[in-house]
Order: C-alpha cells, then sequence, then structure tokens
C-alpha cells in the first residue's frame, strides 16, 4: 500500500459523511477564512485513521493492540500530499508519524503490552440497539460557551456505515474491526459537532481497546474538565470497544468588528468627501473597519472580496443602512488588476491594500521559500499591480495606503517570510511614491491588531484597531504632500 496520500476534495467529503463531522473549519472556504487555518483543513481524525490503515497494511501481522495515543500537531489542507512513516515497531510498541513536506503533523503510538500507568475510568454506556434513542448528531456544529462545556455528558450514534469503514480504512478495519474504526471516526464528530463544537480544535487523544464495549454503536461522552484560561477541554469517551480520554480546545469565535454607530464618531462628515476609495480585502478584519471609517468621512467605498461575498454585502448593507454610500466587488490580488478594476464603474481615488494570505502556517526551516514566495505575491506584486492600474485609469492621480507591520522589526521565527515580504513592500512603496508620477504612498506599520488571524487560544495583547485606524485615513485624505511615504 502506498505510504502517501493526497487528501483531495472527494476523500475529504467521503470522510465528512463517514464521521459526521462537518464543521464549517473543514467544510467552508468562507467560515474556515475566518479561522486561523485561513483555509479548508482537513480532519485530524482523517489523517490518524489513514496513518493507521498505511501501517496496518505495511506491518502485516501486528500485536494485538492494547493503547492507542496520538497528536494532531499541525494542519493539514484540503488538496496537500501527505507521507506516512514507521519510525520504530517492537513486539512491545510501534511509533508513526503522518508528514507535509517533511513537517509532522500527527504522531501516531500503538502500545502491545499494558501499561504500568494507572487505568482511565470508564463511562458506563449502554448497549444501544437500532431502536434505541441516542443524541442525535447535530446538523450544524454547536456554538457553546466555555462556561456551558463544563459537565456536559451523553451518548452519539456512529455516522459511519460497516461497509463505508471498510472501503476507507480497509487494513485498520480489518486489524481493529468496524467497530473501533467507527468509534475513532465518531471521535471527530463528537469533538468538531458536540463539544467543544463549533469553534473546536482536536489536540490528541489516548485510548484502551475495551471489549466490554465492542459491540455498542454510539460512543459515551463526559467532559471531565475545562480550563477557562486556556480555553482545554478534555472528554472521557467509551464506544465501540474503546476507552479513555480526548485533548480539544475552544477556539475564540471570529472577530467581530465596530459597527458604525461606534466608527462614525471617529470621522468627521465631510474628511472623505468626493473619493472613491477602493478597500481590498474589506469584508472583514482591518479592511472592514478601515470602510466604515471611510464611509463615515463622507467618501464612497467599493469593498471587495475574493471568496467572502456575503461577508462584503453585509459590511455594504450596514453602511448604507447608516446613510454612507458602499458597494462590493470580486477582486483576486494574485490575479491581473487590470480586467478586474475594468468591471468598475469609475477608477478608485484611494486604494486600501488588506489582501492577504494565511500568515500562520506550517513551514520548515527558518525560511520556507514556498512561503516567502507567497507572500511576495500579494505583499509586493499584488500590490504594484494594483496601484499601477489605477494610475493607468487615473492619470490625474491615486492614493495608497499599505499596511506594514511592527514585525518587521521584532518577530517570533515563524512570522520571518512574512516579516520580509512586509520590507521589501516598504521599499517598493517608497520607491513608488518617488519615480511613479501621481502616485501618492502611505506606509504605516500596525502594531498587533483584533483579526481573526491574530485571534488565539491564550489572551493577547492588542491595540484599538478604531485609534490606530482613524488616523490613517485622516491622513489618507488629506491634502497629497510632498516627499517620501509616511
Amino acid at each position: 500500500m502506498p505510504m502517501s496520500k493526497s487528501f483531495d476534495a472527494d476523500s475529504h467529503a467521503q470522510f465528512a459523511a463517514l464521521s459526521g463531522d462537518f464543521n464549517p473549519m473543514h467544510m467552508d472556504v468562507v467560515a474556515a477564512r475566518r479561522t486561523q487555518a485561513g483555509a479548508p483543513v482537513v480532519h485530524g481524525m482523517h489523517t490518524l485513521l489513514w496513518l493507521l490503515d498505511s501501517v496496518a497494511a505495511r506491518q502485516r501481522g501486528l500485536p494485538k493492540l492494547v493503547g492507542l495515543k496520538a497528536r494532531f500537531l499541525k494542519m493539514v489542507y484540503v488538496g496537500e500530499r501527505v507521507d506516512a512513516e514507521i519510525m520504530q515497531s517492537s513486539a512491545s510498541a510501534l511509533r508513526a508519524r503522518a508528514l507535509v513536506d517533511g513537517i509532522e503533523v500527527v504522531s501516531l503510538s500503538l502500545e502491545f503490552v499494558p501499561s504500568s500507568r494507572p487505568a482511565l475510568p470508564l463511562l458506563s454506556v449502554p448497549a444501544l440497539g437500532p431502536g434505541s434513542a441516542a443524541t442525535p448528531t447535530p446538523s450544524s456544529p454547536l456554538d457553546l460557551s466555555i462556561e456551558q462545556m463544563a459537565g456536559r455528558s451523553g451518548t452519539l450514534r456512529f455516522s459511519a456505515s460497516r461497509a463505508a469503514v471498510v472501503r476507507l480504512f480497509p487494513s485498520a478495519a480489518e486489524y481493529l474491526g468496524t467497530s473501533r474504526i467507527a468509534a475513532l471516526a465518531c471521535t471527530s464528530c463528537l469533538v468538531g459537532m458536540v463539544v467543544p463544537g463549533l469553534h473546536s480544535l482536536f489536540g490528541g487523544l489516548e485510548l484502551s481497546m475495551d471489549e466490554g464495549s465492542e459491540a455498542s454503536d454510539v460512543l459515551g461522552y463526559a467532559v471531565t474538565s475545562v480550563d477557562q484560561r486556556y480555553r482545554l477541554v478534555r472528554l472521557a469517551v467509551r464506544g465501540g470497544g474503546l476507552a479513555g480520554s480526548l485533548d480539544s480546545a475552544s477556539r475564540l469565535p471570529p472577530v467581530k468588528q465596530a459597527e458604525m454607530a461606534a466608527v462614525a464618531p471617529h470621522m468627521a462628515g465631510n474628511e472623505c468627501r468626493g473619493a472613491l476609495a477602493l478597500v481590498v480585502g474589506g469584508s472583514r478584519g482591518i479592511g472592514e473597519l478601515t470602510a466604515k471609517l471611510v464611509a463615515a468621512g463622507g467618501g464612497h467605498v467599493i469593498v471587495t472580496y475574493r471568496h467572502g461575498q456575503t461577508d462584503a454585502e453585509a459590511v455594504a448593507r450596514e453602511i448604507e443602512a447608516w446613510g454612507g454610500n458602499c458597494g462590493t466587488a470580486a477582486y483576486d490580488a494574485r490575479q491581473d488588476a487590470a480586467p478586474q478594476l475594468a468591471r468598475l464603474a469609475q477608477a478608485p481615488t484611494h486604494v486600501y491594500y488588506f489582501a492577504t494570505p494565511t500568515i500562520f502556517g506550517r513551514k520548515s526551516g527558518l525560511c520556507d521559500a514556498r512561503r516567502l514566495d507567497e507572500f511576495n505575491a500579494f505583499y509586493v506584486t499584488g500590490f504594484l499591480g494594483l496601484v499601477e492600474a489605477c494610475r493607468k485609469l487615473r492619470p490625474a492621480g491615486v492614493s495608497a495606503f499599505y499596511p506594514s507591520t511592527v514585525y518587521v522589526e521584532s518577530r517570533p521565527a515563524e512570522m520571518t517570510e512574512y516579516a520580509m515580504a512586509k520590507a521589501a513592500g516598504e521599499i517598493l512603496c517608497a520607491d513608488m511614491h518617488k519615480y511613479l508620477r501621481g502616485v501618492r504612498v502611505i506606509a504605516r506599520r500596525l502594531p498587533r491588531l483584533p483579526t481573526d488571524q491574530t485571534n488565539s487560544l491564550l489572551p493577547t495583547g492588542t491595540a484599538d484597531a478604531l485609534e490606530v485606524m482613524a488616523p490613517i485615513v485622516r491622513d489618507m485624505h488629506a491634502t497629497p504632500s510632498s516627499g517620501g511615504p509616511s
């Protein structure tokens, strides 16, 4: 059996149906972009079950399994190729891992000898028949507060049929039995759809083989601990021949930007009058806030989106309901700007550029060339192409805002490529301002601001976005001055 797999859209959809886990972080490109992932990711349990299936196919005649441990270390994006590697194999244990581009994303430990650790307490799970009652799988993930998760318990029926289990994971099903594979798939549904639910992250599991629940087709669960500070949730589970614990976390929900009523006092009603501002990436985050500031200042705004048309239209409706002027337009910063701008009724007088790829991602080594290329495509060539296209449409002049970052000077190791591209963008801005007639560029190093991508499990300090952006918008619409970019 091949020890590699491309997790394409078809296999991704098949696992969602098998597990019953349709969390939008996995299935909805618009919702996923509002998480730290930035794009749909493969279910961690899908990667784990494929890894287990690969190991069972390669290592025929494995000893009887006593315990299983796994950790989900990095996210795998839909469409990526994953490799399996057996690191150690003996009569007592086996260690394996899944990798993407040489980076470990899932670790797996199989134990064939009983551990000396104290046994985990078992839940009492009734052997439910086909007609018995169990918690229905939610049609959409539950949106629970961290307080509501404490003490929750119940039973969840397996979504997987035996035929589907054998079809997707034949070697693992032969080794452990279809009930145990169905139970493992059900843990994905439990975490992603029930508790923590909507904003969940699956961290890992530690399970023992449990002959007493092998005949059941449900997974019993109980939340055993909730760490409110770090938003960590541990569950005890039993069913389908497995018993043990799951580690998960509850992500903070997407950041909501200030509404027009709160934004309006930060701008005088005529500061942006006569302007047609194109806000690239204005359907959410700081782009959304900037669009509201310009509208509050009397300017006409066009909010662009790549995937989030619904979000962009919601921003436009809010601005229009307040009394401002706002339209929407599709725009992809990685494509040629000119034909996309040709669809606009008028040429922009001002451009605010908030296009961005996923900032926090998997990387190999200190500087990953592919990540650097992706950042440069957005922050250097993408910005230049847009401003040059606007300049051709409006030779009288255009003003552009480039959001750089304080991380150019001080940054964690995982942001090397991001900071390098932003620094290159600063140099580009200075030369555009100097050498492109009719172009005025303001580049500012922004502090950490509350956005979907900076939203994390841990409380982190962020600046007040309105206090940061209002003076920038005001400067953008003041009388242009000579000299280099700010």
